[in-house]
C-alpha cells in the first residue's frame, strides 16, 4: 500500500481527515509490519518531505494509535516504540543489538505466567489484555 491513492482511502475508510502530512507518514508506517520511535519517523518522512514538524509527526502517530492503526509498545525503557503490527502479540528485544520480534506465545502457557506474575506482584496492575515483553 505505497500508492498515495490507496493509503488516502485507507484513512479515510477508518474516519480520518486526509492530508499530505498524514500521506507521508503513513506511507512510512504502514503496510509492513516494523517497530520505529517517533523520532526515527520524523527523519524518515523529512528525508522525503521536509515540511513535516516532529509535533506533527508524533500527533499523527498517536491519532493513528487512537484509530486502531498502531499500537504502541513499551519495550524499551528510554523511548516509546509504536508497532505497526495491530495483531494481538508479545514481543522479545534482543539485549545488545536492541532489535525487537514480534513472537506468538501460547495463551494458555501466556495467562498461567501473568497469574504467577500478578500472585507474587500483587501491586501489579491486573490486565487481561497484557502483551508480554522479553529481554535476552
Amino acid at each position: 500500500m505505497k500508492k498515495p491513492a490507496d493509503i488516502a482511502e485507507f484513512l479515510k475508510a477508518r474516519g480520518l481527515r486526509v492530508s499530505l502530512q498524514k500521506l507521508e507518514i503513513a506511507k512510512h508506517v504502514l503496510g509492513e509490519h516494523r517497530h520505529f520511535t517517533a523520532e526515527e519517523i520524523f527523519k524518515e518522512v523529512n528525508a522525503d518531505f521536509p515540511r513535516v514538524s516532529r509535533a506533527t509527526v508524533f500527533n499523527v502517530l498517536n491519532l493513528f494509535v487512537e484509530h486502531g492503526l498502531l499500537k504502541t509498545v513499551q519495550a524499551r525503557s528510554d523511548v516509546l516504540l509504536y508497532d505497526s503490527n495491530t495483531e494481538e502479540h508479545d514481543h522479545v528485544v534482543v539485549g545488545a543489538t536492541g532489535k525487537i520480534f514480534d513472537v506468538q506465545l501460547p495463551e494458555k502457557e501466556k495467562q498461567a505466567f501473568l497469574k504467577t506474575l500478578w500472585i507474587k506482584n500483587p501491586h501489579l496492575p491486573k490486565k487481561t489484555d497484557a502483551s508480554v515483553v522479553v529481554h535476552v
